[in-house]
């Protein structure tokens, strides 16, 4: 491996351990002006490093990489890509109560940030397609998740009044204008109690939350020493419940029921390494459970996570009525154009004229969907959503035929295959609920399930423990 190759790979490892640093805003601090749009740190090292690939390619020439040729799941992203770029005609079809050139610029903006989040799936996508690199990214990932734990202690301490200069640190972390800013009490009952939610770097719970249902299934594939692989994720479980964000606690509700299925359905045809197996995994979840039954303790109200999952069924909560204006309004918003779409990045224009009065109070400065298919749907149309569905069917297909053709070789086929499924399907099960798609680690989830299902051969032994780089 060459020095190009060497600083590459420096520049994509900095990108994945500040994936959660989607509130600091690079240009503004450099610049001390709100550009529109918020830098975040991993969207320039990730720049960084296609840059110094790009550089490595027209020196060296492009390296080889078996097992990835464009294929299928290629095919439906270009399509989805494509249904994307033709709903610009959605700016004419149901034009925004704004200025053409206004709506076309944000149009074009939003095309970018999708470009750019795209850029994600495919460098991890060709990344990881050696499995000696799984190790590598897994380590990384969790490491900036852990990172999130320890500044979420911080925030801890410095919303309890105790840390003085924490806020200083904090206004570097909130810096970026286009991510939201969390509360410091949480919303249940109709009331605002004293309890903190946490929200790390991420600056929003729910992204935190998001984030870390990517990380903790990833745990598994670290190669850590068992007491430490246990405590890793007994500790991020702990800190996806301090985010109190209900979609993420049943997202990721979601992504173990994936990673048993998958458990279940590929075991070993041995009766007596299955129950191994399985008795050292339920060791591990019973540690996990008892940290967060132990933390909530702490707080002072063990019943406090059943009030708040309960609060998902509430027809009275503020917090799901929000959800409900925005999703009616984003499908009126359908209604409008629903083959091409009102446009990519529309919906705000559209907003105020389409929800109902009392949902005009519901929504931030720029409204969202709360829900990305149906956001995609409303400023894409039908063609957007097929070419999307498409796109994460052929990739759910071609991990599941590889699934099935290895992971009864090895039981290490088979925890590799269970993480990948459990972190795919937690993310993207919670977009269900938000729509801020413009944070990388979405995209690396997606990435990591294409890089999965197009590697070839058996993860061999020997592939774990050689070297990482």
């Amino acid at each position: 491996m060459n020095f190009l190759d060497r600083l590459a790979g420096y520049f994509y490892a900095a990108s994945l351990v500040t994936l959660p640093w989607a509130g600091l805003g690079v240009l503004r601090l450099a610049t001390g002006r709100d550009w529109g749009g918020g830098l975040q740190p991993s969207w320039l090292f990730m720049a960084l490093a296609v840059a110094v690939a790009a550089v490595r390619w027209l020196v060296r020439g492009r390296p080889r990489t078996a097992g990835c040729r464009p294929g299928a799941v290629t095919g439906a992203g270009m399509i989805w890509v494509v249904a994307v770029v033709v709903s610009v005609l959605g700016l004419t079809l149901a034009p925004a109560p704004v200025p053409w050139q206004e709506a076309l610029a944000r149009f074009l903006k939003q095309v970018v940030q999708l470009a750019v989040m795209l850029v994600f799936t495919v460098w991890v996508a060709w990344w990881t397609r050696d499995p000696r690199r799984w190790v590598w990214t897994a380590r990384l990932i969790v490491a900036g998740a852990l990172l999130q734990a320890g500044y979420g202690i911080l925030q801890l301490a410095g919303y309890a009044g105790h840390l003085a200069w924490f806020g200083g640190l904090d206004r570097i972390f909130t810096s970026n204008p286009s991510i939201l800013s969390g509360s410091r009490e949480l919303y249940i009952d109709n009331l605002m109690l004293p309890v903190a939610r946490l929200r790390g770097t991420v600056c929003e719970p729910l992204y935190l939350g998001n984030f870390l249902l990517l990380a903790i299934p990833l745990v598994v594939l670290t190669r850590w020493r068992r007491w430490w692989t246990v405590a890793s994720g007994s500790l991020l479980a702990v800190l996806l419940v301090l985010t109190w964000s209900r979609g993420a606690w049943l997202a990721g509700a979601g992504g173990l029921s994936a990673f048993v299925i998958l458990w279940v359905a590929c075991g070993p045809k041995s009766d007596e390494a299955g129950f191994r197996n399985f008795r050292g995994w339920a060791g591990a979840m019973t540690g996990v459970a008892l940290s967060v039954v132990l933390v909530l303790i702490l707080v002072g109200d063990p019943g406090l996570l059943w009030r708040r999952l309960w609060q998902s069924f509430s027809v009275r909560d503020w917090s799901n009525l929000t959800r409900f204006y925005s999703m009616q309004a984003a499908w009126r918003a359908f209604l409008l154009s629903p083959v091409v779409g009102i446009g990519w990045g529309q919906f705000g224009w559209h907003f105020p004229a389409l929800v109902e009065p009392l949902g005009l109070q519901s929504q931030f400065s720029w409204p969202v969907v709360n829900n990305f298919y149906l956001e995609v749907m409303c400023e894409t149309g039908l063609l957007g959503l097929a070419g999307l569905v498409m796109f994460l069917v052929r990739a759910g297909r071609a991990f599941l035929a590889r699934a099935v053709a290895t992971c009864r070789r090895s039981d290490r086929d088979r925890v590799h295959a269970a993480a990948v499924a459990a972190a795919f399907t937690g993310v993207w099960l919670q977009m269900l609920t938000f729509s801020q798609y413009n944070l990388p680690h979405i995209w690396v989830a997606l990435g990591l399930l294409i890089a999965y299902g197009r590697e070839p051969g058996v993860i061999r032994e020997k592939d774990w423990e050689a070297d990482r780089s």
